[in-house]
């Protein structure tokens, strides 16, 4: 099967310049746990997901969590959130990516979110243009069928 019998068609993403508030809510939104940003020719630049949020809110939170039991406090969250919230995404996206084509097969697909991490993958056109979202959940669906 292919990422194009696979992929959502849903093309919920953020531009360069949106701020950190606003992508907290399309994410809770989506139920998507990242989305990918686009640049002013609507192609792929970078993804921004919920754990590039917490880490830019909470620096070094996630490697604590590796290794000791931290649980920061409410308002420092709070506090930090509303300090980016109005920061733009371009400050604490990825950019080093991770897509997919419409051509590319389950098995590809699968070994690429095991072996990265990932739970979802943007699928793109040759002009690098958001056409798709690939999740492992559509994976598991359908391989389960």
């Amino acid at each position: 099967m292919k990422a194009q019998d696979l992929m959502r068609r849903d093309l919920t993403s953020v531009e360069l310049d949106a701020p950190v508030a606003h992508v907290i809510y399309l994410l809770h939104q989506s139920g998507f746990s990242s989305l990918p940003v686009l640049d002013e020719e609507g192609r792929v630049v970078g993804i921004i997901s919920e754990r590039d949020l917490i880490r830019a809110a909470l620096p070094g939170y996630v490697e604590m969590l590796q290794s000791a039991a931290f649980l920061p406090s409410l308002d420092r969250i709070t506090r930090k959130l509303r300090e980016i919230g109005g920061k733009p995404v371009s400050e604490f996206m990825v950019r080093d990516l991770v897509l997919a084509r419409p051509d590319d097969n389950d098995l590809y697909l699968a070994d690429l979110m095991i072996r990265k991490g990932l739970k979802q993958i943007p699928v793109v056109d040759d002009g690098r243009r958001l056409v798709g979202v690939v999740r492992r959940i559509d994976l598991l669906h359908r391989l389960g069928q």
